[in-house]
């Protein structure tokens, strides 16, 4: 349901009717949590001002959270952090006029970050991309719930494009670091 055929159903349980006093609300559909209170107060002009910002907020109540797998915590051990909140980066750039693929290429660094910090070679860091994938997936789902309609194709290709980029960026990085350890 929406939020105005929320307010529809408290308006039509709230009509005053001949012996009627009193009402009681029985929310079945969840949708106090989804909404919040039904006479709680609303800033209309700031949901038609925005309305993407709102119904991102809506999303987020809705969405489950996401868990990082104990094997990959592991993985990642020189990691102080593994998590990336896709949707608060998208709201973000939304907030400040940015470009919504910085979320992806914020994503696609911290990756790499992951992978060479955690790596001894080359070969390591390329493996530890690998143990990524189903988190790659995650990022790339909610990247493409936050566009709104994307094609499957599109979500295809955008995960075959991330894992390219995170294997050069990675790559790119080592090569410095090793340049930096001989300068050195």
């Amino acid at each position: 349901t929406s939020l105005t055929l929320f307010h529809q159903m408290i308006g039509r349980g709230a009509r005053r009717l001949p012996g009627k006093k009193t009402f009681s609300i029985i929310d079945l559909g969840n949708n106090n949590e989804r909404f919040g209170d039904w006479n709680s107060e609303l800033d209309w002009k700031q949901i038609f001002d925005h309305p993407e910002i709102y119904h991102q907020s809506l999303q987020l109540a809705e969405r489950d959270t996401h868990i990082i797998p104990l094997e990959m915590r592991s993985a990642f051990a020189n990691s102080l952090e593994v998590a990336f909140d896709v949707v608060s980066a998208y709201q973000h750039t939304v907030e400040n006029g940015l470009k919504s693929k910085l979320v992806i290429r914020d994503s696609i660094r911290q990756h790499a970050l992951m992978c060479v910090d955690n790596a001894s070679d080359e070969a390591q860091a390329m493996e530890l991309i690998a143990s990524l994938d189903r988190e790659i997936d995650y990022r790339i789902k909610q990247y493409g719930k936050c566009l709104g309609k994307v094609t499957r194709d599109y979500l295809k290709w955008l995960g075959e494009d991330y894992r390219g980029r995170l294997k050069k960026l990675v790559h790119r990085i080592l090569a410095k670091r090793r340049l930096m350890a001989v300068a050195s």
